[in-house]
């Protein structure tokens, strides 16, 4: 009985944290970020991203909502410690879980991120997205992608890093999938270092095909690992090379019954 309870109690906080955070970003776009704007109205680059730091420090707020309510634990310091503080760079992560993005973005108050078309325009959290000057990716078809290479790159010419994941939707339930080549056709196009971040997630929960109320009986704790940066030069003009070794260095991370095939296509 007890455990039913918990559960049931693990329920409703989850289900509390989805009403904040879409409800929460639905306040943001018609309230602050439009007045942000307004304020920084006549530097364009300026405006985006002070609703950036302010839409990401939220998110902060609500990954401590997440732990206060034991739903999720996380080290803050172990990717903080791990990264550049300064000058920007290409993030890239296996996606073991749906608040992955949260809890990244959280963690670094000017980083941009690539958001899937559905989410860009979403009635509730589309707007404030927009007012950061997030990247829209469109409907995933060759201009989409097009322009989501464009758009990263001028946003890393700005100076601030961006974060993707390479394997486009959520890993699968054991290891990680194939990677795009467009993280690393952006690094290469804008001269900048690949940030490779492996994310262990025990208990699984919030993955791809799961209902939101069908969560894990214990906390979901998130272990960051940020492994090495990895330069374009290196792979002189190689983006298909760049991510198998960036995919191989994500993979090795894993335990040995999750490792994902490191020979992959890279697609």
């Amino acid at each position: 009985m007890g455990r039913r309870i918990a559960l049931l109690f693990r329920i409703l906080f989850t289900g509390s944290a989805f009403f904040v955070f879409w409800w929460g970003g639905l306040l943001l776009s018609w309230t602050v970020l439009p007045a942000l704007r307004f304020r920084h109205r006549r530097d364009p680059r300026e405006s985006s991203r002070r609703c950036r730091e302010v839409l990401n420090r939220s998110l902060r707020l609500h990954a401590e909502y997440m732990r206060f309510f034991a739903l999720v634990d996380f080290e803050p310091s172990e990717i903080e410690q791990g990264i550049p503080l300064r000058g920007p760079f290409v993030m890239v992560a296996n996606h073991p879980t749906l608040i992955d993005v949260v809890l990244l973005l959280a963690l670094y108050p000017t980083m941009y991120c690539v958001v899937k078309g559905a989410v860009m325009h979403s009635p509730f959290v589309g707007r404030m997205l927009q007012y950061g000057d997030h990247i829209d990716a469109g409907d995933g078809g060759p201009m989409s992608g097009a322009g989501v290479v464009q758009g990263a790159v001028d946003r890393l010419r700005s100076g601030d890093p961006v974060l993707i994941f390479p394997e486009g939707t959520r890993s699968p339930a054991h290891g990680m999938g194939e990677f795009r080549q467009g993280a690393f056709v952006i690094a290469q196009a804008a001269n900048v270092p690949v940030v490779p971040v492996h994310i262990d997630c025990t208990p699984r929960g919030l993955m791809r095909g799961m209902k939101w109320y069908t969560v894990p009986e214990g906390t979901m704790r998130f272990r960051f690992r940020v492994l090495p940066p990895v330069s374009p030069q290196d792979f002189s003009g190689e983006p298909r090379a760049m991510a198998r070794s960036v995919r191989a260095s994500i993979a090795a991370q894993f335990p040995p019954d999750l490792v994902p095939p490191v020979t992959a296509e890279v697609v």
